[in-house]
């Protein structure tokens, strides 16, 4: 067990592996009511198999998606409803790169951790629940098929990347769905929810000691298996896939989004990436934030609206940049953007801009010290780098005003494309 003392923000953190397999992160948060729990899995959209010895089995996508409601059906029922006879509420998302499983309350924390970890390792698998699922995330794969602006991200993704699995929908296809059995589930989820590779973060006011104690007596793992997950390289290109396009779809007002694609580089270290990535924060946000001056211009103009944003997607083999809004002139605020990300060397930053926005960054960060949401789902996304959250801080604190200005360098033409949807007209 080690713990290490951050007295910077008073803060202090536990580490140990549960019977020298799982990685518990202790988070003390002391006179917290409320404990916060996640436990995850290195196991997301962009999967698409494991690893059983040399060979590669490639598996269907949106299994990882699938798994996730499959691991709360025990005895045929759903463990939400033991879980809120704890009085904890209990939750779950799969992103592109994990799956994570959550509760969070303010008694029978034990309790609920043993739950918790029980429901994540030894899910049931039944033919007849298998094909019950099916059903129910199809009709949620419809419903964001129904959704004009999911269409539009996700138009996006296919327009940004040729092979990588990115592009792919989280959820699968209608095909894939109803190709799902027990044993492919069963097999991923072996390789996947092993004990070895996923990480329990609690954030609260804990015990450790006694925590750990009850862990050890209470919880048996799961027998270590040859199968794992896989990393297997994948070949994209670092330009995009396809030129911008137009869609007509079921919207009132217009929208743009354009996406820039920004692979890190190969081999890059953990430390290097993630400063990267903040780097490309500060210089996107410092050129079209909502305190930039092309915000204030293109809003003037009446080129955007309030659902103006931003996004920046940085992984360890894939990456990406969204800027979009609605507007009632989508070819010229499409025109606009273009124009500005391909003169950028038209655009100055200033020292002193970058001086207010990296203190005001740093400010945030400690201030969401108090949010144990945020603190648990950072903490687990970053145990993957083997990183915690105060290293991230170190991390921003290092980057230079030169480390922001270079970020211009990833930005080309052939790295920038767009989906336009306009409202679809009325045939006479």
């Amino acid at each position: 067990m080690q713990t290490k003392r951050y007295d910077a923000f008073d803060e202090k953190v536990t580490q140990f592996k549960l019977k020298d397999r799982l990685t518990v992160i202790v988070m003390h948060k002391p006179n917290f009511h409320k404990t916060y729990v996640t436990i995850s899995t290195p196991l997301g959209g962009t999967h698409q198999g494991y690893q059983k010895g040399d060979s590669f089995d490639k598996a269907h996508a949106g299994i990882a998606h699938f798994l996730e409601h499959k691991v709360f059906e025990k005895d045929g029922k759903d463990m939400s409803g033991a879980f809120a006879e704890l009085e904890a509420q209990v939750n779950a998302f799969t992103d592109h790169t994990r799956t994570t499983y959550l509760f969070h309350a303010t008694a029978h924390v034990f309790k609920n951790i043993e739950q918790l970890i029980n429901m994540f390792f030894y899910p049931d698998f039944s033919d007849a629940g298998v094909e019950k699922e099916k059903n129910i995330i199809l009709e949620e794969l419809n419903m964001h098929l129904d959704d004009p602006y999911y269409i539009q991200y996700h138009t996006l993704l296919n327009l940004l990347f040729k092979n990588h699995p990115v592009k792919d929908d989280i959820l699968g296809t209608s095909q894939s769905i109803q190709a799902m059995d027990k044993n492919i589930l069963k097999a991923m989820h072996t390789a996947y929810y092993k004990p070895e590779v996923c990480t329990l973060t609690i954030v609260g006011d804990v015990d450790v000691k006694a925590l750990k104690s009850y862990l050890e007596n209470a919880i048996t793992l799961p027998e270590p298996t040859p199968l794992s997950p896989s990393e297997r390289a994948i070949d994209e290109p670092d330009h995009v896939a396809e030129k911008a396009m137009t869609k007509s779809l079921d919207v009132l007002v217009p929208s743009v989004l354009v996406g820039i694609k920004n692979m890190p580089a190969a081999n890059m270290f953990m430390r290097e990436r993630i400063k990267a990535q903040l780097a490309m924060t500060m210089y996107m946000d410092l050129l079209f934030g909502r305190s930039s001056d092309y915000y204030e211009q293109w809003m003037d103009d009446g080129l955007i609206n309030d659902a103006y944003g931003l996004d920046i997607q940085h992984e360890s083999n894939y990456g990406y940049i969204m800027i979009g809004s609605e507007t009632q002139k989508p070819q010229a605020f499409h025109a606009a953007l273009m124009h500005a990300l391909t003169h950028l060397d038209e655009t100055i930053v200033h020292q002193e801009d970058f001086d207010r926005f990296k203190k005001q960054m740093l400010g945030n960060f400690i201030m969401s010290l108090d949010s144990l949401e945020y603190i648990a789902h950072e903490t687990s996304r970053y145990a993957q780098e083997d990183l915690l959250i105060y290293d991230i801080l170190d991390i921003a604190k290092s980057i230079t005003f030169d480390d922001v200005k270079k970020q211009s360098d990833m930005i080309r033409k052939d790295r920038i494309t767009a989906v336009i949807i306009e409202p679809k007209k009325i045939s006479d």
